[in-house]
């Protein structure tokens, strides 16, 4: 795990050595082990590096004839990959064999890598440089495209030491972000920068000047029915063969566990796989949003070592600042503060773990899902549909009135309540200069009937992605830990979206099961009453923390007036919505509301500021 910058100047001048040292160097966090840059001519690539393959070999930038490397991530099957090269390798790093696989078989290669990467490759003879993103975007990659260079790095901060760089905010990017909570890809807070896509890459012909993106791979959605036990079976063996590659390291490694299924899930293979297994956990005082408890059963159920930690709300004062630093870009989900803290717990101990991270998605976790699938299964119901509607106009009973009101909502208006922050509408009234974002669309899915379906498909390309994935990456590489993620093996990707919708959400006597069968995988190491207990979630008690001790840095920071914020967002209406949270302590206004205009102006204030000055 790594960062990564380069520059290529089209115009055939030297690249500036020094700004793309600036660049690295302000990753020097995602990388403490070793430093490269390299300059030849009109190109130039920098890397800091985190050991984990080879400590002693692999430094990068890497060179070898013509062809140049540098490298953020881990390809896992590298073994495989050199032994179908047959290359004799300097190193027993995946850098080597990465770089050779490109140069034996170009674009083609990527087809045969599984992994989490984003890499440039160069080659000096034909003057072409690639920058690809692994297909599932669990590594970033920003870049800056301008007439006469373009730009890149593993950080949008990092690429905010070019001078040349533009730093104009994007007015819609604000907009979508007080929508979803963080900027949705391909987009960036700033007009100039962009995120590469998920499975794509750039091809750059240096001296023509010109950049093309193509797509290497998609999502594929393809459901196959075939019987219950052939498909335990099969998701049994591609999780225990993702594990086995996700464990290869040449450094001490250990695990995230929440408690909830899918880390319980890994930490299980990993002690079946691997062995003694380290698993790190953080929960909080409040009592009714730590998930310590689980986690101990689950490390008990399992016998392996089980290291706790506790955050506070003193912790999460103290850490707001640098949130909004790591990340670059306003980023407002709460649970960032754990993830840091959990990350900064674990690497103490080790240089790297496994996680759940994916299983939702992939599987049918989220409340969202039981929804969208348990409103056409009530629809069917005589008389069901038109009860509702009655009972929701004569009773009193919120019960009744919030099932009509779910009944009542098309799928594309169930997902985009469950995953918007502010309406639209609302938003709207924010901004000052009239709104251009449009919310994403649910994909429409060729021969899939089931509704939850198109819902998994947007939140891998979007949710996940933009959220659960960025969080991960920048909390950890924060604190120069690499996170592992093996339910988002590709393989495994493609077989979820291949499953018939029952084995995803199945009605039992349980009631309507989300994750069926990797529940089913899963009973082999736990009891019915953990697998089948509500979902939590992995976030902090935020409302009570902004109505107690972070409510003078609320109002310190969101009512400062005059600031350029308030030149694109309306300041009356900020604190309008500041105001009724604190008047009501939280009953009418979401705590998630206020948290994402913090973190909105915190960014301002310790990035975008500091980066103009």
């Amino acid at each position: 795990m790594c960062g990564i910058a380069g520059i290529v100047d089209f115009n055939g001048c030297s690249v500036d050595e020094r700004a793309l040292a600036d660049m690295v160097d302000a990753q020097a966090h995602r990388g403490p082990d070793g430093r490269g840059v390299i300059a030849f001519g009109a190109v130039g690539l920098a890397h800091r590096r985190l050991a984990i393959i080879d400590p002693s070999g692999g430094r990068q930038p890497f060179r070898f004839g013509d062809w140049t490397i540098t490298y953020n991530g881990e390809v896992y099957n590298y073994r495989e990959i050199a032994a179908e090269l047959g290359d004799h390798l300097a190193t027993h790093s995946d850098t080597e064999v990465i770089l050779h696989a490109f140069a034996r078989w170009g674009v083609e290669s990527l087809g045969r890598m599984r992994g989490m990467f984003a890499f440039a490759v160069h080659n000096a003879r034909t003057g072409k440089l690639w920058l690809v993103r692994d297909r599932l975007g669990i590594k970033p990659l920003y870049y800056a495209l301008e007439r006469q260079r373009l730009v890149f790095a593993s950080e949008l901060t990092a690429l905010l030491q070019h001078p040349s760089v533009e730093r104009t905010v994007d007015p819609d990017a604000i907009a979508a972000y007080l929508y979803y909570q963080y900027v949705p890809t391909p987009h960036s807070i700033y007009r100039g920068i962009r995120k590469l896509e998920p499975g794509t890459y750039l091809e750059i012909d240096v001296r023509g000047g010109t950049v093309t993106q193509h797509r290497y791979w998609d999502l594929p959605v393809a459901v196959h029915r075939r019987p219950e036990a052939e498909l335990r079976e099969e998701l049994d063996a591609l999780l225990s063969e993702a594990i086995d590659l996700h464990g290869r390291s040449d450094v001490p490694f250990g695990a995230f566990l929440s408690g909830g299924l899918d880390s319980s899930l890994v930490v299980g293979f990993m002690r079946d796989r691997i062995g003694p297994v380290r698993a790190y956990s953080i929960g909080f005082a409040e009592e009714a949003y730590s998930e310590l408890p689980w986690a101990q059963r689950a490390a008990a159920d399992l016998g392996v070592d089980f290291i706790p930690g506790v955050a506070s709300s003193q912790m999460a004062l103290e850490m707001i600042p640098q949130l909004a630093r790591h990340f670059g870009e306003p980023f407002g989900d709460s649970s960032a503060v754990p993830t840091w803290l959990v990350s900064r717990h674990a690497a103490a101990d080790v240089k790297m773990v496994l996680s759940g991270d994916g299983g939702d998605e992939l599987f049918g976790g989220y409340e969202l899902y039981r929804l969208a699938k348990a409103r056409p299964l009530a629809a069917q119901l005589p008389g069901v549909p038109g009860l509702m509607k009655f009972l929701s106009r004569w009773s009193p009973g919120a019960a009744r009135r919030q099932a009509a009101y779910w009944h009542s909502l098309s799928s594309q208006e169930l997902y985009d309540h469950c995953r918007r922050i502010l309406p639209l509408e609302q938003v709207d009234r924010l901004m000052i200069a009239p709104m251009g974002f449009v919310p994403e669309r649910l994909p429409i899915l060729g021969g899939a009937d089931d509704p939850t379906l198109p819902m998994q498909a947007l939140d891998v390309r979007t949710y996940m992605l933009d959220d659960i994935l960025t969080k991960v990456d920048r909390m950890s590489m924060a604190n120069s830990l690499e996170v592992r993620v093996p339910l988002l093996d590709h393989k495994v990707v493609e077989f979820a979206f291949s499953l018939p919708p029952e084995m995803r959400l199945r009605r039992t006597s349980q009631g309507l099961v989300g994750k069926y069968l990797l529940k089913a995988i899963a009973s082999k190491w736990f009891a019915p009453d953990f697998l089948h207990r509500r979902k939590m979630g992995f976030g902090i008690p935020v409302t009570e923390w902004l109505l107690g001790p972070l409510a003078g840095m609320v109002r310190e920071r969101l009512d400062d007036w005059p600031s350029g914020l308030y030149d694109l967002v309306r300041h009356d209406r900020v604190m309008d919505i500041v105001n009724a949270f604190y008047r009501d302590r939280g009953a009418s206004v979401p705590s998630s509301q206020i948290w994402v205009m913090l973190m909105l102006k915190v960014w301002w204030d310790e990035v975008h500021v500091r980066s103009a000055r």
